[in-house]
């Protein structure tokens, strides 16, 4: 079943995007620049984002025992343009969550985009990434949503050029393919604008082969299993891939190419599924004498 857009008013394709990131508002210039231009398809557009940078959050929300409030401030009103940018010290899914759920009930967001954010999230990258945790929490309330990735800040034509593919983009037809509970996510290569080769629909490669991928390492402190003694460690991440024998969205991506990848929160396992639904009678029997 495909999510089937609202009919926007005053003949808008959308009547209200939702924009966050990861990045916090000291994106805010890629964030306007992302607004200004969708604003051209959309009756309204308002900007969710942190007070900080929530780079690695993946779709964490700050709401549970420790915190039940979050403090929201307006801070940037462009009336002829009807934009409005939103600070709060919560997440990017916490973003998404108040931005569909709280901020707007008249007028809810239908369509949400989380980024551009500098950097590619490809590959493994998509499990920790904040920016596309926010948009997976959109496709978990049922809300289409695409996550951006891979500007070029150093670029300034990026601020235009960017932007206004993306508003094609989420002009066209194929915006409307997106199943309730699917995403997109588009990465953009990191070459000069006029060196990208083309579009690729492609999958992404899910995750890392090695469990030393993503290792602990001790920076201060000694006998970390003897009781009270304190020890400080940091987090390594490296790359390593499995085989595969068909190109994903990382060949894609460094070849120069924008990859554009579909992804679903349904994290199901059908194959086995069907193979424990055979052999249940395998499974030990529970008893509680």
């Amino acid at each position: 079943m495909c999510v089937q857009l609202t009919i926007a008013q005053d003949g808008f394709k959308y009547n209200h995007i939702l924009i966050t990131n990861d990045d916090g508002i000291e994106d805010a210039d890629r964030l306007l620049a992302l607004a200004r231009s969708v604003k051209k398809v959309a009756a309204r557009v308002s900007i969710v984002v942190s007070s900080f940078d929530r780079s690695g959050t993946s779709n964490y929300t700050t709401f549970g025992k420790h915190q039940s409030t979050l403090e929201v401030t307006c801070e940037y009103h462009d009336e002829e343009r009807n934009i409005r940018v939103y600070e709060m010290p919560g997440n990017p899914a916490d973003c998404v969550l108040l931005g569909l759920n709280g901020l707007f009930p008249d007028n809810k967001p239908d369509l949400v985009l989380s980024g551009i954010n500098s950097g590619a999230n490809i590959g493994p990258g998509w499990f920790r990434s904040g920016t596309i945790g926010a948009i997976r929490t959109a496709a978990f309330l049922g809300v289409p949503g695409i996550a951006l990735s891979g500007f070029e800040d150093d670029d300034k034509i990026s601020y235009t050029v960017i932007p206004e593919w993306i508003t094609q983009f989420i002009s066209s037809e194929v915006i409307n393919l997106i199943e309730k509970n699917s995403y997109l996510t588009i990465g953009f290569p990191e070459t000069a604008l006029e060196e990208i080769k083309g579009i690729k629909v492609v999958d992404r490669r899910v995750s890392l082969n090695d469990p030393a991928s993503v290792s602990f390492h001790k920076v201060h402190g000694d006998e970390p299993h003897q009781v009270e003694n304190k020890t400080i460690w940091t987090m390594k991440y490296s790359e390593t891939f499995e085989d595969s024998p068909s190109k994903q969205d990382v060949d894609y991506l460094k070849e120069g190419y924008i990859v554009i990848t579909p992804m679903s929160i349904n994290e199901n396992n059908p194959s086995l599924l069907s193979i424990l639904q055979r052999k249940v009678d395998e499974i030990p029997a529970f008893s509680w004498k």
